[in-house]
């Protein structure tokens, strides 16, 4: 007789029905059932169990019901009978900050911001510190904060705008005012906002900015006094 922690495994034929008889609570009783043809059966029905693979190896049609695991893009896709369908998402996301300061060599010239310290990150990945770049097709939520300085006695404008795979993306473009230096204290802003975006599996993304003057900068501020380190650029991003 075999155990199963502190109890006894008891073989039986039939199973014992409620009304003719009771089962020891010690007792976990197991039939061999040699005749498994139920069970093969459903082992191989693809609708009922989940299967896995890359989305390259997804059958292009299958059994409506079909649930299929993307091992590399983190999506479980279900078949309608017409069209593979996304299910369910695992979780996709990632946060990043520069401790560093960053800073324009020439005035109205695009910079890309750049990011030397991983916060969370989980699916999505940086590529060259500034590309964000997403394992799959979907929505992102992209969000950022940047700590910009003016060294300047003027008011300085900044743009801050999204690339995509190289390329500027219409309409995102913001620009914000930096204020001047004042007495001995330079000007600070701290722009934030963020986007919803539409990408596709290995797209990147990067955060560009541009200055009327190079007296302002992307700051890295130091602990001191009451208050921690702040990054000069902060960016998280998650799919929804």
């Amino acid at each position: 007789m075999a155990l199963v922690g502190s109890h006894a495994v008891k073989p039986f034929v039939l199973p014992v029905n409620r009304g003719t008889g009771l089962i020891d609570a010690n007792e976990v009783r197991g039939n061999d059932n040699a005749l498994r043809t139920a069970y093969v059966a459903h082992d191989a029905d693809s609708s009922i169990h989940l299967q896995s693979g890359t989305l390259a190896s997804r059958p292009a049609t299958a059994t409506a019901g079909t649930t299929w695991i993307g091992t590399d893009t983190g999506v479980v896709y279900f078949y309608t009978g017409a069209a593979w369908v996304e299910a369910w998402v695992f979780r996709q996301f990632g946060g990043w900050q520069d401790t560093t300061n960053q800073t324009a060599a020439a005035a109205n010239t695009g910079y890309a911001m750049t990011f030397n310290t991983a916060d969370v990150t989980d699916g999505i990945t940086l590529v060259s510190n500034s590309r964000i770049t997403v394992p799959s097709t979907g929505v992102y939520n992209l969000q950022f904060s940047a700590q910009f300085v003016n060294t300047d006695s003027a008011i300085q404008d900044i743009d801050i705008w999204l690339k995509k795979n190289g390329t500027n993306i219409a309409g995102t473009n913001g620009q914000v005012s930096v204020p001047n230096r004042h007495g001995s204290v330079d000007g600070h802003a701290l722009p934030a906002w963020n986007y919803f975006l539409s990408l596709n599996a290995n797209d990147y993304v990067e955060l560009f900015w541009a200055t009327t003057n190079t007296a302002v900068s992307l700051q890295a501020i130091a602990a001191s006094g009451p208050h921690p380190a702040a990054a000069s650029v902060i960016v998280t991003i998650h799919r929804v």
